[in-house]
């Protein structure tokens, strides 16, 4: 697969892509090869007409924090931060749960500050559901860390979580200060139980319904799955057995 047939699949279905460093080893002899040839393999899907999107998670309002969209540091990992700081246009105002917006196709309003649902009606991943996009995993055990799938059990609602507010002030891109509440589905810490994906993992790969692609020249692989077909499929689970996520 060329990056051209990733930009072709994404042009109008966006990915989001969780990264495990150990998925980019094959793309140089250290970090900043690796990292930078990353970089360079999500603006060419760019510039091919594609639209990726990567976590740059900072949990900012839920930890008090100001969400500066320049320079609050993603938390999630070393890839996010290289990417993040490489990028830092890219970056939507969710101080949450902010992503890179590698793409032209994506909406304007994950840019302009205001209040927000991060799992929610038009939140970033709600506007990926609607357009029947995928969610994508590299070096990660396939699909076990999605945090969009927060997003299905709210559409689900499930009772184990709930919606919560947060407030805080977010400086912008130009270094204007706004306050702006968004609103975080938590998962209830006084019940007896927690969740995990570790078995829904399990009965993707058994069903068959995670694919695989390879962009060749790099050797990069990217495990992959349509965001409405993970919620149908976990829809069906719960019905059936409302502890289907749990621990």
């Amino acid at each position: 697969m060329k990056i051209s047939t990733v930009a072709s699949k994404t042009k109008n279905n966006p990915l989001i892509i969780h990264i495990n460093p150990i998925g980019l080893i094959r793309l140089g002899h250290n970090n900043e090869e690796r990292f930078n040839k990353f970089n360079t393999i999500l603006n060419d899907i760019q510039n091919s007409g594609g639209n990726i999107a990567i976590p740059t998670y900072s949990y900012s309002y839920a930890q008090n924090k100001v969400y500066d969209m320049r320079n609050t540091a993603s938390t999630l990992d070393v890839v996010s931060e290289y990417l993040r700081k490489k990028n830092v246009l890219k970056r939507t105002i969710d101080p949450n749960f902010s992503y890179l917006l590698f793409g032209n196709n994506f909406s304007t309003r994950h840019f302009e500050i205001g209040d927000s649902s991060s799992f929610g009606s038009d939140s970033l991943i709600d506007d990926v559901f609607l357009q029947d996009g995928y969610l994508g995993t590299i070096g990660a055990e396939p699909l076990k860390y999605l945090t969009e799938i927060h997003f299905i059990e709210k559409k689900l609602g499930v009772d184990y979580r709930f919606d919560k507010k947060f407030k805080g002030v977010t400086i912008s891109n130009s270094g204007k200060k706004k306050h702006s509440t968004t609103t975080y589905f938590c998962r209830d810490l006084s019940g007896p139980y927690d969740t995990s994906l570790i078995q829904l993992k399990h009965d993707l790969i058994a069903e068959k319904l995670v694919e695989e692609w390879i962009i060749d020249d790099h050797n990069l692989k990217i495990k992959v799955i349509r965001f409405r077909v993970i919620y149908d499929f976990i829809r069906e689970k719960i019905i059936n057995n409302p502890k289907y996520l749990w621990k």
